[in-house]
């Protein structure tokens, strides 16, 4: 692996002679290259996200200049007929559902409750009629008189 690494001038260049030699130049390299690293892990990142802060609509702004005029027509007209088509079809939903709910009440409630007012005819009239096995009718209140087979022991009439 390459690694790239800066120097500066004043490193290289030494004031009695024209070059440094190699030992020198070496231990001013090292010396550049920890001096990278501790530049760098101190480098605050927040304060470069600070002067550049901008907001969306600047940004969609931008874009402007980047997208061609017949691309951005294009993209108009689909997220137009896109939310024409959303808005029709959520107005068409709420009618059909206004429509299927009053018809429900209006006809299918009533003939719900006719439905269980005539169960309860029936179940009446299958009372009156002698619906109870054994030949004896019941009383309406669902007791036997006293003496009635099917009494409750102990009690004589």
């Amino acid at each position: 692996m390459v690694k790239l690494v800066e120097i500066e001038d004043d490193a290289v260049f030494d004031d009695d002679s024209q070059y440094t030699t190699d030992e020198d130049e070496n231990e001013s390299i090292a010396s550049l290259t920890d001096k990278g690293e501790e530049d760098e892990s101190d480098f605050d990142f927040d304060e470069e996200d600070d002067e550049f802060e901008e907001t969306f609509l600047e940004r969609v702004q931008a874009l402007k200049d980047i997208i061609p005029i017949e691309k951005r027509r294009a993209f108009s007209s689909a997220i137009s007929n896109i939310s024409y088509w959303g808005t029709f079809g959520l107005h068409l939903a709420g009618k059909l559902s206004w429509v299927f709910t009053t018809s429900a009440l209006l006809v299918v409630f009533p003939l719900a409750l006719e439905s269980d007012r005539e169960k309860m005819m029936q179940q009446w009239e299958s009372e009156q009629a002698g619906g109870i096995p054994g030949g004896q009718q019941q009383p309406m209140g669902g007791m036997l008189p006293p003496g009635v087979a099917g009494s409750a022991p102990g009690i004589v009439a």
